[in-house]
């Protein structure tokens, strides 16, 4: 080949040439990009800090066993996935008696509409709630810490449904917020989370109530409050589906919304008092959902049913709906029909053995 040839290729390949470059440039510095984007948004947690040693297990309290069922993944990833190598444990401090409680549970009755006779209280049997009670509400309130429950017998209450609105997800929301507002029991955490809006219709001739999937048709409504996310990762309720922490109302025509039914069980955390615990891997955690050691608190199957798909898994943090000392990571394990099941994420040497706590 001449000077003259190769001078001819060199210049017909030059643009190529160029244009490969340009390409392998691209995907270098994307791949590069992608791969920090996941750094940055995967918590990395540098060093262990096991500060309170051995915890206490979770609590599932009203959850079952995830013994006896086939599972499969059949997610994206096709596998397990695994969310971390360790990961943050709040502690939960207990509440003691509090002096000046009469006057809290008293504004918290007032608000709800008690009065009179009605203003009276009772105190359980354990003398940790004051019990407000009439023909047809009743509200109890725990008396260290102020968390309630309130309901109302709607069915024996149908003047609610004679003129009804329809509730709005914006209106239901502000009101939720300023009911809880109203006697001081709108915490941080729960102001600064995310709130889940489900309507309802209540039909007074049946009893019955059932979901609907917008505002169409709804005469009721119930807004749940969830603590905002830690680390990224999502706070999980007892039941996944609803919040321990809510306030359903009623719209009454023109009169706008009142509450029928409402309930704060929430317990604040340590900002100052923080672990870090080892995880277990996405495999140890399938393991043991597999194996009977999950918790299912949602859509539990069938005996006939032949096997579970799950068709997501992430990590999230077990908001408790009763007290636990410390809030932790569980794996959570979502399938068909409504299936949620919890794996407890801290791994096992750092646990205190059921067989020591009882």
């Amino acid at each position: 080949m001449t000077l003259t040839e190769v001078s001819y290729f060199s210049r017909k390949l030059a643009p190529f040439g160029i244009l490969l470059f340009v390409v392998m440039l691209i995907l270098f510095y994307s791949f590069k990009l992608i791969f920090l984007f996941g750094e940055l948004n995967t918590p990395k947690i540098s060093t262990l800090n096991p500060i309170f040693k051995e915890l206490k297990p979770i609590e599932f309290v009203e959850a079952s066993s995830s013994a006896g069922y086939n599972y499969v993944m059949d997610t994206v990833e096709g596998e397990p996935v695994t969310a971390t190598d360790a990961a943050k444990v709040f502690l939960i401090p207990e509440t003691k008696f509090r002096f000046g409680y009469k006057e809290k549970i008293s504004l918290i009755a007032k608000n709800l509409g008690f009065e009179g006779a009605s203003l009276e209280y009772v105190l359980s049997p354990k003398k940790t709630e004051g019990i407000f009670q009439d023909e047809k509400r009743k509200l109890q309130v725990d008396i260290t810490n102020f968390n309630f429950k309130y309901e109302q017998d709607i069915v024996n209450s149908p003047e609610l449904f004679e003129t009804n609105g329809t509730p709005d997800k914006e209106s239901a929301e502000n009101k939720a917020i300023d009911f809880l507002k109203s006697f001081d029991r709108y915490p941080d955490d729960l102001a600064k989370g995310r709130m889940n809006v489900i309507f309802m219709q209540y039909d007074k001739e049946s009893s019955k109530t059932a979901i609907l999937e917008d505002n169409k048709g709804a005469n009721m409504v119930e807004v749940d409050f969830y603590r905002a996310d830690i680390d990224q990762y999502p706070i999980v309720s007892p039941k996944y589906y609803n919040s321990q922490n809510y306030v359903t109302m009623v719209q009454i025509g023109d009169q706008g919304y009142k509450v029928v039914g409402a309930q704060m069980h929430f317990f604040e955390k340590s900002e100052g008092q923080v672990g870090i615990y080892p995880i277990i891997d996405g495999k140890t955690a399938f393991d043991m959902l597999a194996t009977g050691s999950g918790y299912i608190v949602s859509g539990k199957p069938t005996e006939s049913q032949g096997q579970i798909a799950i068709k997501r898994m992430f990590m999230g943090y077990y908001d408790p709906d009763v007290y636990q000392q410390y809030l932790q990571p569980v794996y959570v394990f979502l399938g068909d029909n409504n299936f949620v099941a919890y794996v407890s994420a801290v791994t096992d040497e750092y646990l205190i053995a059921h067989s020591r706590l009882k």
